[in-house]
This record gives C-alpha cells, sequence and structure tokens, in this order.
C-alpha cells in the first residue's frame, strides 16, 4: 500500500516546494516593471480608507457567512452525494491505493472549480459594468467559499465545523500571500493539518482577519477600478483570477491534507 502512496507524497512535495522557491526566486521582467511603476500610480490615488473599507467588509461578510450563510450555500450544490461519492472513491484508495484510485478522489474535488470560476467572472464583470465594487464582496466570497465547502466535502470533512472553517481560512490567506510570505504563510496550513511544527495557539476572529486582509490586499486595485462604471469591467475580471489562485492551492493542499491521513494508516 505504501509504494503508490509514498510516489503520490513525494510528487506533491517536491510540486509545494517548485511553487514556494519559483515565488521567493522570482525575478521581474521588463514588463512587470512597468505593471508596478502603474501599480503604484494607481494605488497612490487609492484612498486610504478604502483599503479599510474592503478589509472591513470582507471580514463582516466572513463572519455573517460562516454564522448564518453557510445553509444558503449548502442549497446550492448537493454536499451529501459529494461526501458519498468521497467515501467511494477512499474506499477504492484502501483497498488498491493506485494512481488512478488516488486520482479518483482528486478529480472529484475539483470539479465545480471551472463553473464556479465562470460564475464569479459573470457576477464580477456584470456588476463592475454598473459601477459596483464593494457590494459585491459578499457576492463573490459566497461564491469562493461555495467551492472550498465543496472541495472540503469532496474530501470528506465537515466545513460546518470551527476547525475545518479554521482550515479554509488559512488555505485564503496562503493563497493569496505575498511572494515573500508565501512559505510562512503555507507552514500555518501544514501546522493546522497536523505536518510540521505543531499546532499553535489560535483565535477565530484572528484567522478572519489574516484571510480578509490577504482579500481585500489582493483586490483592492480591481474594486476601486470596479467602482468606475464601464471602466469597471477590467476590475471585476480580477473575481475568476483571485478564485482560481485560492482554489489551486486548496486543491494541493487538501490533497497533502488527504495523503498524509493515509500514509499514517499504512
Amino acid at each position: 500500500m505504501g509504494t503508490a502512496l509514498e510516489r503520490e507524497w513525494k510528487r506533491l512535495l517536491k510540486k509545494e516546494e517548485r511553487m514556494i522557491r519559483s515565488a521567493e526566486n522570482k525575478k521581474e521582467t521588463k514588463l512587470d516593471e512597468k505593471i508596478k511603476e502603474l501599480t503604484g500610480r494607481i494605488e497612490e490615488k487609492i484612498p486610504e480608507k478604502l483599503l479599510e473599507t474592503i478589509d472591513a467588509a470582507f471580514y463582516k461578510a466572513f463572519l455573517i457567512i460562516f454564522e448564518k450563510g453557510t445553509v444558503v450555500i449548502e442549497k446550492t450544490f448537493k454536499s451529501d452525494e459529494l461526501q458519498l461519492e468521497f467515501q467511494v472513491n477512499d474506499f477504492r484508495v484502501d483497498k488498491k491505493p493506485t494512481k488512478r484510485s488516488l486520482k479518483k478522489v482528486e478529480k472529484a474535488g475539483r470539479k465545480s472549480r471551472l463553473l464556479n470560476s465562470a460564475v464569479t467572472t459573470a457576477e464580477g464583470i456584470g456588476l463592475g459594468v454598473l459601477g459596483i465594487g464593494i457590494p459585491d464582496i459578499p457576492v463573490f466570497l459566497s461564491m469562493l467559499l461555495k467551492g472550498l465547502y465543496e472541495m472540503s466535502a469532496s474530501y470528506g470533512y465537515d466545513y460546518t465545523q470551527k476547525e475545518e472553517q479554521i482550515f479554509i481560512l488559512r488555505l485564503i490567506a496562503a493563497g493569496l500571500a505575498a511572494d515573500e510570505e508565501k512559505r510562512e504563510a503555507d507552514r500555518l496550513v501544514d501546522a493546522w493539518i497536523g505536518l510540521g511544527e505543531g499546532r499553535e495557539a489560535f483565535s477565530f476572529e484572528e484567522e478572519v482577519k489574516r484571510a480578509s486582509t490577504a482579500l481585500s490586499n489582493g483586490m483592492l486595485m480591481a474594486k476601486f477600478i470596479q467602482g468606475l462604471p464601464l471602466v469597471g469591467a477590467v476590475g471585476g475580471i480580477s473575481n475568476p483570477v483571485v478564485y482560481q489562485k485560492v482554489m489551486q492551492y486548496a486543491a494541493m493542499k487538501y490533497k497533502k491534507r488527504y495523503l498524509a491521513a493515509k500514509r499514517k494508516d499504512v
């Protein structure tokens, strides 16, 4: 049983290290420098209060959705079917852990990513054309959490539990972390699933703040542009970009979490 798992485990560890080293050793091209310069000019014109407003909007949206919105999001997908499919695929892995059986678990966890990304594109561009930036934050965050809830259920976890929600918050923060902060953010995710250093003390509110800040920093300029009628469609395109960054990272970490649990059972 250990052979197939070990091969997948080693491949995943190499993929993770490549991702982090790529971020740490990233060299700016002339195009990157020009974009950075242009970005700096735009950021200078963005009011300081706007960042605080966006940060607070994400924070409030997180708390409301976790407290009252999860039951509404659940109605948009079939959690029971996802968990049942996981149990079937997990049984196959236990019975015969081949590359193919492991891929079935991974594939099930990624099913809805493209559909949700398409919806976030339509939602972002549609609201952007109307000149709506800040008000679409709860809509976008609901779509992001929907994707993460589906992935959680696809790996047999209960996203209604605080511990799973903290894992989700850390995935968001790490998925959007700045290049120089990527390794430490990744360490916090691994620590939560029992890898590397042990779990440190945590505050749910602090985890929400970290995820909110990561989202607001990642989408600040886009939301500023999105608040301008017609031009705002450009800002709306950032929604699926941010969505995909988080979901791609989450897919890798949920797979790692699953493989780590299986390796313990061997």
